[in-house]
């Protein structure tokens, strides 16, 4: 086998590793994992999803290394060895802001242990949370948050032109302290300021003493471009959007394709 030109491997989950269905070959990721495993080569799930979502994608594989939460928590070697949750009171005065100003968003708050919505969320929606959020807790009020349930994220859901207002304001009103991103599909993440994938890759890399251009990575939104820019061999899956498609170097298969597979069996010699 020639050379392996990467030391560590990140990859965003939705619309990137998984297909549509949520799921991805097993089989080859086993021969993959088991390669880059016998190289020493971490693989890292970057995503905005719960760390106790991510597990459940993996459920029953080991090695695996997370940034989740777009880079609020980060796992190595099953410890949490970082986590940078929102101080309580401003979360709570960013809730009753979007509330007052934006009555039309859906809001969910992901915290350390639960995913909470509010018991007038009608119920369609509700399932659909459940579908990506484990441990959702019903609440009258936000205020009735545990303030020992570390907030990490304040999820928005609204449409495009909305989302972008949404964003702006936040990042204006609150940009010292706040941070909004497109997580797409309508959605906008609120996390502390400083946060996000490419930070919380970059340091996975320090504590493994890996350079960022020793760093493959695979991304299809906007929230995957600073992982892509910052890294030595990028790739945009085909069916990523066209910003995430500019800053990357390469382009891979689709998620349906099992793209991110195809790409790493080539590099590793896989059959």
């Amino acid at each position: 086998m020639t050379k392996i030109p990467f030391k560590a491997v990140a990859v965003d989950m939705d619309g990137t590793f998984l297909n549509d269905r949520k799921t991805f070959d097993h089989k080859l990721f086993s021969k993959v994992l088991k390669e880059l495993q016998a190289n020493k080569i971490p693989f890292i799930s970057a995503t905005g999803n719960q760390l106790l979502r991510s597990h459940d994608y993996f459920d029953g594989i080991d090695g695996i290394d997370y940034v989740s939460e777009n880079g609020a928590v980060l796992e190595v070697n099953g410890k949490v060895i970082k986590k940078t949750a929102l101080d309580y009171d401003i979360a709570q005065k960013l809730l009753n802001f979007i509330q007052t100003e934006y009555p039309e968003a859906i809001i969910m708050v992901s915290a350390e242990h639960h995913c909470y919505v509010l018991k007038s969320m009608d119920q369609a929606t509700k399932d659909d949370v459940r579908l990506y959020y484990r441990g959702v807790e019903e609440v009258e009020h936000f205020n009735e948050i545990d303030p020992s349930d570390a907030i990490l994220k304040i999820c928005l859901t609204a449409d495009d032109e909305l989302a972008t207002i949404i964003q702006d304001r936040f990042n204006a009103k609150y940009g010292d302290y706040v941070r909004g991103t497109s997580s797409g599909n309508m959605t906008i993440d609120l996390v502390h300021k400083g946060i996000n994938k490419a930070k919380g890759i970059a340091d996975i890399l320090d504590y493994f003493g890996i350079k960022q251009e020793e760093l493959i990575a695979f991304g299809d939104g906007e929230n995957d471009i600073g992982m892509l820019e910052n890294c030595g061999f990028s790739y945009a899956m085909a069916n990523a959007n066209e910003k995430a498609k500019t800053v990357a170097k390469y382009e891979a298969p689709s998620n349906n394709d099992n793209g991110v597979l195809q790409v790493l069996a080539k590099y590793l010699d896989i059959q």
